[in-house]
């Protein structure tokens, strides 16, 4: 059976919403429930590339795939899972982190795009504490320091992210740090935008009593991965015409469409017999 590796460049801010809480954030972004990293719900997933692919090739064809009421689709959707996040640098304006768990998982559910997929370096990573870092090139760090927002983390080492070319994920790898696993979910959790929204008296012309939220949104330059699968082996030809029709497009998930949140560039990698 072939399958797809899905990579979601977001080029806005993006708002998946689990509902209210009792926290400050009145709307909170959607996150996974053993990690709290951010997530993108495979439902959402499914419900946008089911709309475009019923505008280009009518709703016979997109139920025949992605299923109608009780019958189910050729393609399975997996969730959308965090694969880069991107914090504010000292030097280099931004770099996107990732962490040893979030490439030890990639790495586990590439396989089942490409057996042989391996990350060379992931071995060789070892966190003795929480204030170092490995990263892709010296142009982040200032006096072998890498200073993401408020904190500062010695550089341990250079590591190489040729890796990232053949995903043609369009990121630069020189901006890159692998940093610890507390330290990742430091920033993921804190590190996200906070909005304060109100609604207006159109009549008063001032804020309408009790109508002021925060909502919380996952910031722009963000880089999430998901897997669809095929279901059965007479689907290839499916899968074949989902590449062609979405590779290097750019597509709206979430909430706040009118506001420009959750424009992403989706890019394809596999598709081929898995062996």
């Amino acid at each position: 059976m072939s399958n797809l590796a899905v990579f979601y460049h977001f080029y806005t801010s993006l708002h998946f919403g689990s509902g209210t809480t009792l926290s400050y954030i009145d709307l909170p972004v959607e996150r996974e429930s053993h990690t709290n990293y951010p997530v993108m719900p495979s439902t959402g997933i499914k419900g946008v590339f089911r709309a475009c692919y019923q505008q280009t090739y009518g709703e016979e064809k997109a139920e025949s795939i992605f299923g109608k009421g009780d019958e189910e689709g050729k393609l399975t959707f997996v969730d959308g899972r965090i694969l880069f996040f991107p914090v504010k640098s000292a030097r280099g304006v931004f770099v996107w982190i990732t962490c040893p768990m979030v490439l030890q998982r990639f790495e586990r559910d590439m396989k089942i795009i490409k057996s042989d997929f391996k990350i060379n370096f992931l071995a060789s990573l070892n966190f003795d504490n929480d204030e170092v870092a490995y990263v892709s090139s010296d142009r982040i760090t200032v006096n072998d320091f890498l200073i993401l927002e408020e904190l500062s983390l010695k550089k341990k080492n250079n590591i190489d992210f040729n890796w990232i070319d053949q995903l043609k994920i369009g990121i630069d790898k020189s901006r890159i740090a692998v940093i610890s696993d507390n330290m990742f979910s430091y920033f993921v959790k804190n590190a996200t935008e906070i909005n304060a929204r109100i609604r207006i008296d159109q009549e008063k012309g001032t804020v309408e009593e009790g109508a002021l939220w925060y909502e919380e949104l996952v910031p722009a330059e963000s880089v999430f991965y998901s897997l669809v699968i095929e279901r059965s082996k007479d689907s290839c030809k499916d899968l074949q015409q989902f590449i062609k029709t979405y590779n290097n497009q750019i597509f709206q998930f979430g909430g706040n469409e009118t506001l420009g949140r959750g424009f992403a560039k989706v890019i394809l990698y596999g598709g081929e017999k898995n062996g």
